[in-house]
């Protein structure tokens, strides 16, 4: 290509460049910037899943329950998986998947070890809950576990040592039952509380306590969790961690503006206002999140799920799932 032929090319790119910008505007309606997250680069994650900063990517095109499910280290009711024609509408795809789960069937997940693994995972995933189910865990959990098992362990109950486990979840935590219950973390890790009636176990910790942060009822949500685990071994000065709701921050750590306090077993960061946070301070903050002592632990499984122990089954449905090492953000 000779000189005036690159510079006519480029030209003509620079000409087209205010339609590009218009076709990837956010749900805002402003413009996002040229490659500035995995979503700007690959409109409608078409090609995403071969970008190197992608570790796994889910789209529920395969075509068959069987298919989906044969690309999992471990899946658990797969009459409880449909694909269904419901998707979220930014989405390219024909297909979603629909899990049910309660009554004989508590559990209806699929899990994937992804090795090698490593210190920063951005996971990104759209998700639309039946109204006023009774969720117990109905979400996406991800983290890591030195024994690299090919099969979901939550260790349930037990705080992390930093050496051994630690679990990233968001899922509805507060208001179940009710419509439009409300999102949490519920995360496993070293520096976790418990609470007074816990008989000295650990469960989850909840972080966020935002009442505008709401599963909605039978609507799509585009959900994106950022875990940055600690590089200095000795403190959680270097980690990080992050949700965002539709492109927009709900919480960030380390806090930014002001310090939050604990109220037993969950976080209540600077600015919180569930009901879950009107009660007498334990302790104050800020939130300590070194998640490990060690290297060895790197982030290496994510585990979408619907768990409800409830006899009557409910669902919550899935689609355009990213697990990656940079920001993603949603659909453009």
């Amino acid at each position: 290509m000779n000189t005036w032929q690159t510079i006519l090319k480029t030209r003509l790119l620079m000409r087209a460049a205010p339609l590009w910008f218009a076709a990837c505007a956010d749900s805002n309606g402003s413009a996002a910037v040229a490659g500035s997250t995995l979503a700007d680069r690959y409109p409608c994650d078409r090609g995403i899943a071969g970008d190197p900063a992608v570790v796994w990517a889910e789209n529920f095109e395969e075509g068959s329950v069987a298919a989906v499910t044969a690309r999992y280290d471990s899946h658990n009711n797969d009459a409880g998986m449909a694909l269904v024609a419901d998707r979220p509408a930014a989405s390219c795809g024909a297909a979603s998947l629909k899990f049910t789960a309660g009554g004989a069937a508590s559990a209806t997940d699929l899990y994937k070890l992804l090795l090698p693994g490593h210190d920063e995972y951005f996971v990104r995933w759209y998700v639309k809950y039946q109204p006023s189910a009774p969720w117990h865990h109905s979400g996406v959990w991800f983290g890591g576990d030195v024994n690299n098992n090919p099969y979901p362990y939550p260790h349930a109950g037990e705080k992390p040592n930093g050496n051994d486990h630690v679990s990233f979840a968001l899922e509805p935590v507060w208001g179940i039952g009710a419509a439009n219950p409300r999102f949490d973390f519920y995360n496993y890790w070293m520096k976790m509380h418990t609470c007074s009636n816990c008989a000295g176990s650990y469960w989850g910790n909840a972080l966020a306590s935002r009442n505008a942060f709401t599963a909605d009822d039978n609507a799509w949500d585009c959900v994106e969790v950022h875990a940055k685990l600690n590089s200095d071994m000795g403190s959680g000065a270097s980690a990080a961690l992050e949700v965002w709701k539709n492109d927009v921050l709900v919480q960030s750590f380390p806090e930014t503006a002001g310090v939050g306090y604990w109220v037993q077993d969950h976080f209540c960061p600077a600015g919180a206002d569930g009901p879950q946070c009107n009660y007498a301070s334990t302790s104050s903050g800020p939130l300590d999140i070194q998640f490990r002592t060690t290297t060895t632990l790197q982030l290496n499984y994510f585990w979408p799920q619907n768990y409800v122990t409830d006899p009557t089954p409910s669902s919550v449905w899935f689609d355009d799932m990213v697990v990656a090492t940079t920001r993603i953000a949603c659909l453009r």
